[in-house]
């Protein structure tokens, strides 16, 4: 029944995209999964191992980096492609192809392309010592320094390891020119982080130049070449060519537009665009090809995983600091599920961020970090939606069922010393309807709220827009008010079924 609601909305568009309008984690494999079965493309665009999504095989949950969401759909013949957007890992995608092909499940229309920036043994090294002094919060997965050499024009690519005397050669000047940065590294300190299984158990460490070049040679031409070979293509080619044959193509987004490169709150970032135009380039696109972008928020609360500012967080700035000391899931749990009624009726603002995270589950699936949590920022919305269009995707909105009130962000009080800011002044007290993506300014940001009746009943079994409580609807009014956007899409639980298009009215 959804998907054929979905598909009737769809029938006039050709290439539709899932975007994040937040710091990520909004719940996009879902509403991929619901597309896929409209696609017969589905292309990841941009990011690294960075990002991850769940995928259940055979009752098991598999954490997937770098296959799209759609490519359990690949035994129904739809082609998920890894696009020349994405930090290639042969090892994490390698790894995932295990996992697949171990449940008895088909690969065989995956398609990776030849332009893909390639990820090293250096960049994971260097990530994970790097971050240690840079304390930004990062995966510790390569995304940052392979990017960097990317737009430093330093990068290898993933058709180089195909050609193993080219890659050689490319992989030793490309060394020579990081000898000081390894040279300043702490030898035994690097050994230990060459040790992880992810970079090989240590065969890539060598005693005097910290990487042994002859190592990587052998592993990436020799098992990567050999496992990846049958997958390549050149994406340009292969997706102008779909277009022509009248082909559905769905694009899949990485993290969120609050972590963007170009447009997220400065250093706190992630290492890509995470907009539309980012994943369109990454995907051999233009943004002109793409008729629709769903973008998805949380509602009515958001999250944000790694440092940086956060204006709406349940118990600010040591809510960032309690999040950064590595708390997991199961001692949240063991902690704290008893007392989240508690916590719900209190005052503190840092247990209510814990009550949520374990209502929502809210947990990284690439790291396992808690994932701070607050009110849903109007102000911030609306800037992302600058970007990547009117089109709301509401995800997770019955994790408030409880709730007697709900706030949202309309504005912010500055709250800082007087700074010069794009224009203007901004002194203390100034209350700001704009979103300024300066770490240095939005930390001393204090929201302004607008408080709702919440609704008080259980909505996962709801199917219908009409039927929602009024409460819903009401807050739902404001935001497109707000926002100047149109809800679609509202999704009341993580199954297909629970999902509710706005679009369609019984």
């Amino acid at each position: 029944m959804r998907q054929d609601l979905l598909k009737k909305f769809l029938s006039d568009k050709q290439c539709v995209a899932v975007v994040c309008n937040q710091w990520g984690d909004t719940g996009k494999g879902k509403l991929v999964d619901l597309l896929s079965t409209w696609a017969d493309i589905i292309i990841r665009g941009t990011g690294g191992a960075n990002a991850g999504h769940t995928i259940v095989v055979k009752d098991q949950k598999h954490i997937f980096h770098l296959l799209p969401s759609g490519i359990l759909h690949d035994i129904d013949g739809k082609i998920n492609i890894i696009g020349r957007g994405v930090a290639f890992d042969p090892q994490a995608v390698i790894d995932e192809l295990d996992i697949l092909q171990g449940a008895g499940l088909s690969v065989k229309h995956l398609k990776i392309s030849h332009q893909a920036p390639l990820m090293l043994p250096f960049h994971i090294l260097i990530d994970r010592m790097g971050d240690k002094v840079q304390k930004i919060g990062t995966t510790g997965r390569g995304i940052g320094p392979l990017y960097t050499d990317y737009t430093a024009r330093h990068s290898l690519f993933l058709n180089d390891i195909f050609n193993p005397e080219i890659f050689r050669e490319k992989l030793t000047k490309y060394l020579e020119g990081k000898k000081n940065i390894l040279a300043a590294l702490d030898k035994e300190a690097a050994k230990e982080v060459l040790a992880h299984p992810h970079l090989g158990g240590g065969i890539y460490f060598h005693p005097e130049d910290i990487l042994d070049i002859e190592a990587i040679v052998k592993k990436y031409t020799g098992d990567f070449a050999t496992r990846l070979k049958p997958y390549i293509i050149d994406l340009e080619n292969f997706v102008q060519t779909a277009l022509q044959a009248k082909k559905n193509i769905l694009l899949e987004g990485a993290q969120g537009t609050l972590l963007s490169i170009d447009f997220g709150t400065t250093k706190f970032q992630t290492s890509s665009d995470c907009t539309i135009d980012g994943l369109a380039r990454g995907a051999g696109l233009r943004e002109g090809d793409v008729e629709h972008v769903f973008g998805i928020a949380k509602a009515f609360y958001m999250t944000r995983v790694g440092n940086g500012p956060f204006p709406t967080e349940f118990g600010g700035k040591p809510s960032e600091e309690y999040c950064a000391k590595g708390i997991t899931k199961d001692q949240e749990k063991t902690e704290h599920t008893s007392r989240v009624v508690e916590y719900l009726a209190g005052d503190d603002q840092l247990n209510l961020g814990i009550a949520v995270r374990l209502l929502g589950d809210e947990y990284g699936a690439t790291t396992g970090r808690t994932r701070r949590n607050g009110w849903l920022d109007l102000v911030a919305l609306k800037y992302a939606m600058q970007y990547n269009g009117p089109s709301l995707t509401l995800t997770k909105v019955d994790v408030l069922d409880t709730f007697v009130k709900i706030k949202l962000a309309v504005a912010y009080k500055y709250a800082g010393p007087d700074i010069f800011y794009a224009g203007q002044e901004l002194k203390a007290g100034q209350q700001i309807d704009f979103f300024p993506r300066f770490s240095e300014i939005l930390y001393n940001c204090e929201p302004v709220y607008q408080e709702f009746d919440g609704w008080q009943t259980a909505i996962s079994g709801i199917e219908d827009y009409e039927a929602l409580p009024q409460a819903i609807k009401t807050i739902v009014d404001f935001v497109e008010q707000y926002t100047g956007g149109k809800i679609e899409v509202i999704s009341v639980g993580p199954d297909r079924e629970q999902t509710i298009f706005k679009f369609y009215r019984a």
